[in-house]
């Protein structure tokens, strides 16, 4: 995917650069050069940018993860220990008539 995302990000560096040196009537040899040396640049910010997002989305993942794991340890441990139910009246209080 990084792969794929650096070549694309490369390209469109390339055809940006290269289409607005035609546009401004610069010259062949030296909109190419530009062009190329966008492409490399737009393809390094691409890639960086990538990684930067994958490793974001897979630690938020590993995050979640562990909070799941958290939270059904606590229920678990809920479960086990059974909580008191009150059936009958407390001494204090008066029974209602």
């Amino acid at each position: 995917m990084i792969r794929y995302g650096t070549s694309i990000a490369g390209a469109v560096g390339f055809a940006f650069v290269f289409g607005l040196g035609m546009a401004l009537d610069r010259d062949l040899g030296r909109a190419t050069i530009s062009a190329s040396i966008a492409a490399f640049a737009f393809g390094l910010l691409g890639h960086w940018w990538m990684v930067l997002w994958l490793v974001s989305l897979k630690s938020a993942q590993e995050e979640q993860t562990r909070q799941r794991e958290e939270q059904m340890q606590e229920v678990a441990q809920n479960q086990e220990t059974p909580v008191p139910t009150n059936a009958g009246p407390t001494p204090e209080a008066p029974a209602s008539q």
